[in-house]
């Protein structure tokens, strides 16, 4: 009989704290996100995908806060788990980190089909900056992973038709402006954990959609992917989107993950399948494969590669185990948004489960033989058909027994607001986001839409706001008000939108109001983004004199002294700071660079040589690389050669 029920985990957790008050308006740095595609082929399929993902360029993660408050140093922590488990699989999820499908292990053997790290790591790769590998991740909204990788969402303990049981995670993604939910499925006697994604746009207007499933697994010599694709589209560090046949790409067979050098992503091109599926398996044949309706008909692997930087990056973030990470997703590729219909639900079924092929046909050299076997061993399983027949399921009778309100009161803000503009309430019976949910950080939203004054917290200056909104449904309200926050919400909205010029004037008019560090900040912002370097400067001090003691603001202030060639006055406010602050790994960049700007080579010596942690440093960035090469052209032989630490080229 399958079972539900809850328990707690304690791993190793990095020390973390709120997130950062600035929002982060001029892009999230995710690698895909960030591509060119001027030089792509402007036919086929790969013209195709180089058009959609133009919808990607200056996406941003407001009305998202960066999580970007944590450190490398880590301590036990207990997080709350739920379990569903039958004869053959228990399935452990994590509620407090988006859902995230933890551990999957295969009871008749006793064996784990996922990777997962010996603690919870946080690293600067996902759209809000905190991200941690391990497990199956779903990632919604944006390119990149999601809004709510490392956030708490709603749960529910689920009873089908029959009286099976199952669980929901669901969320609203204010990005996109939809609700979203994961259910699982483990039915009595199922060697497969169903997996059902739906996403509804309950707008009059279409949206671009994003939607990838992501699977860490362990990483041996022998680990073999499979897919049923001929051909793949690659994506390396060079970023850029080419077609490769599978699996030999210029002499290497690309579906043994320790063999690739460098980091890359592999779409696979599964057109045509009604059944799309990838797999990792070992030097036994054995490990995870997932499948899917073919609406979900994406198919990826991503390997750090056994270059000394990708070797250093899988080191960072994974710790000693090597692991790489086979997805699956709405689109082709993750360079690109799918359009979702106005007014439309989208829904698929995943399984996954343990497979075991014969070790002749997993490792064979025609990749007929080795892909034929999965296809084989699906359709022994009838995976096609019971992933049809949930998907066919009326998701109406299955019914909500419990719900554990953990995740946010966004859902039900919406609601309000839908209410207040005359419009039905999100789906209850799918998503039924707990009014008691709605805490400090959506207050202010409910007193505005009430009509309620803003609190005196809320008006003093002192303070930064707690939330932004982008979604301009909340733009007649906010006119309604003259104060400094209002205005400053204002700039927000538009500056999200586009509208640059706008958002400077509202910005602006927010200062003259009341004079504020969050509306000077996104002014400095502003102007250096657009590269008005003496404004910029003006601006940011006149930002941190309001709020001296923002770390984060700090930082920014820091790298735009920096690059108006102000170093001297960096390395002077670097003097001034406190303990805690003057041993920020930013800051440190900051001082070591500034120090070589100023002549001082020892000082900057002082500061890389006993090993600089950047925690935070983003994926892709090769910061520190180009600083010990800045520092070992000053410094002449003596500096010696790139420190591994330093080494993350990609």
């Amino acid at each position: 009989m399958t079972a539900l029920r809850r328990g707690t985990l304690t791993l190793p957790t990095s020390v973390w704290g709120p997130s950062n008050p600035l929002p982060n308006i001029f892009g999230t740095g995710d690698i895909h996100a960030a591509s060119g595609f001027e030089d792509a082929a402007t036919e086929g399929p790969t013209g195709e995908i180089a058009e959609d993902a133009r919808a990607s360029r200056g996406q941003t993660a407001p009305p998202y806060l960066d999580q970007d408050n944590y450190s490398a140093h880590e301590e036990p922590r207990e997080h709350a788990t739920i379990v569903l488990e039958n004869e053959h699989l228990t399935a452990t999820f994590l509620p407090g980190f988006g859902g995230r499908l933890w551990s999957l292990v295969d009871r008749d053997s006793g064996r784990e089909l996922l990777h997962q790290n010996d603690a919870i790591r946080f690293r600067n790769l996902a759209l809000r900056n905190a991200w941690f590998a391990g497990g199956v991740e779903w990632n919604i909204g944006m390119i990149g992973h999601s809004p709510f990788t490392c956030s708490p969402v709603h749960t529910a303990a689920l009873s089908g038709p029959n009286g099976e049981v199952g669980l929901r995670f669901f969320e609203y993604e204010r990005i996109r402006n939809v609700p979203f939910r994961v259910d699982a499925w483990l039915p009595d006697d199922s060697r497969e954990l169903f997996i059902r994604g739906t996403i509804l746009n309950p707008r009059s207007t279409a949206t671009p959609m994003y939607w990838w499933s992501n699977m860490a697994v362990r990483q041996h010599a022998e680990t073999r992917v499979l897919a049923p694709a001929r051909e793949a589209w690659r994506y390396g560090h060079e970023r850029v989107l080419s077609t490769v046949p599978v699996p030999n790409v210029d002499g290497v067979d690309i579906t043994w993950p320790a063999r690739t050098q460098q980091t890359v992503d592999y779409f696979f091109d599964t057109t045509g399948e009604r059944m799309p599926w990838v797999t990792a398996v070992d030097g036994t044949g054995f490990g995870l494969v997932q499948a899917s309706t073919a609406k979900l008909k994406g198919r990826k692997l991503f390997v750090w590669g056994q270059d000394p930087g990708g070797r250093h990056w899988q080191e960072w973030v994974s710790g000693a185990d090597s692991y790489c990470e086979i997805q699956a997703g709405l689109a082709r590729t993750q360079l690109e948004y799918l359009t979702m219909p106005a007014n439309t639900e989208w829904s698929w079924v995943e399984a996954y489960g343990a497979l075991q092929l014969d070790v002749l046909a997993a490792q064979s050299d025609d990749w007929a033989t080795a892909t034929g076997a999965v296809a084989d061993d699906l359709a022994s399983r009838n995976i096609e058909h019971r992933l049809a027949e949930l998907g066919a399921r009326d998701q109406s009778e299955e019914l909500i027994v419990e719900l554990i309100p953990a995740g946010s009161g966004w859902g039900a803000l919406e609601n309000e607001l839908r209410a207040h503009s005359g419009e039905d309430p999100l789906p209850a019976e799918f998503t039924p986001f707990p009014t008691d949910a709605v805490g400090d950080d959506e207050r202010f939203w409910l007193r505005l839409l009430r009509g309620e004054p803003a609190s005196p917290e809320e008006l003093d200056p002192v303070e930064p706001p707690r939330s932004y909104q982008i979604d301009p449904r909340w733009v007649p309200l906010l006119r309604q008000r003259s104060d400094w926050l209002a205005l400053l919400h204002l700039g927000v909205i538009a500056a999200a939108a586009g509208s640059y010029a706008e958002a400077g004037r509202l910005w602006r008019a927010s200062v003259d109001s009341t004079p504020n560090a969050w509306a000077l900040r996104n002014l400095g912002a502003l102007a250096d983004d657009h590269g008005n370097s003496a404004e910029a400067v003006e601006l940011y001090r006149a930002a941190h004199e309001l709020a001296p003691n923002l770390l984060p603001l700090t930082r920014e202030l820091l790298s735009v002294l920096a690059r108006a060639g102000l170093a001297s006055e960096v390395l002077k406010l670097i003097d001034g700071l406190d303990g805690e602050e003057r041993r920020d790994g930013r800051v440190l960049v900051a001082e070591a660079r500034a120090s070589l700007a100023t002549g001082d080579v020892a000082r900057c010596r002082n500061i890389l040589d006993p090993g600089l942690t950047l925690v935070d440093l983003r994926e892709g960035d090769s910061l520190l690389g180009d600083l010990w090469n800045d520092y070992a052209a000053a410094a002449g032989p003596s500096a010696g050669p790139l420190p591994q630490t330093y080494d993350f080229r990609m």
